[in-house]
């Protein structure tokens, strides 16, 4: 992962990134080669304190360009309410990057605000041409659980959710029901198998 992606993006100033500690360090480190003001933080949960200090680091006024990198496994409700002005009027000169391994785990008051980016390393190659293609792909990938470690089954499951999301990106009444999907990984104590057909025979 580089920067590149984010120039991509840009004039938008604040990003919700999917990725492991590896993308972050990548990702770090491309900024770090160019842009010296960059600053970064990384945190199992990032808390109120946390929200309080980008914040400020935000409100200051450097002259020049500079990037606020913030790696997470949690994001707290209290911290949410703290960072919502940043991120809905960030200044001009300041990027911010969120990166955690399950974005979708982020308060939705805080998704609704930043630009969420997947890395094509990331990407679940999977071409869902029809609902049994679809879960045959799901039987296959997730037939065996007990197997697998659970944390990665849910990643890999919200990576194939983005690829129905995109199949179905011209009925968009649908993605109700993955966006929910999404949230079952995470909040239900639910097989992934079992969430996955869920959402392809709601979609589908």
């Amino acid at each position: 992962m580089n920067k590149e992606i984010i120039a991509t993006f840009l004039p938008q100033r604040t990003f919700l990134l999917q990725g492991n500690e590896k993308a972050y360090e990548s990702l770090l480190a491309s900024y770090l080669i160019d842009e010296p003001m960059t600053q970064s933080l990384m945190v199992p949960r990032f808390t109120m304190d946390h929200a309080n200090m980008v914040v400020e680091l935000a409100r200051e006024a450097t002259g020049e360009n500079r990037t606020l990198v913030i790696y997470f496994s949690v994001f707290t409700p209290d911290a949410a309410h703290v960072l919502l002005k940043t991120l809905e009027e960030p200044d001009l000169q300041t990027t911010i990057i969120l990166m955690t391994t399950y974005p979708y785990v982020v308060p939705k008051t805080i998704r609704s605000r930043v630009m969420l980016v997947h890395t094509t390393q990331e990407n679940v190659e999977v071409n869902i041409l029809s609902r049994s293609a679809a879960l045959s792909y799901i039987k296959e990938q997730f037939g065996t659980e007990a197997e697998d470690d659970a944390s990665q089954r849910r990643a890999k499951g919200v990576l194939f959710l983005d690829s129905l999301e995109l199949a179905v990106r011209t009925m968009p009444a649908k993605s109700r029901y993955i966006y929910e999907a999404k949230s079952m990984l995470f909040t239900a104590n639910l097989p992934t198998k079992f969430v996955l057909e869920y959402a392809v025979t709601m979609v589908l």
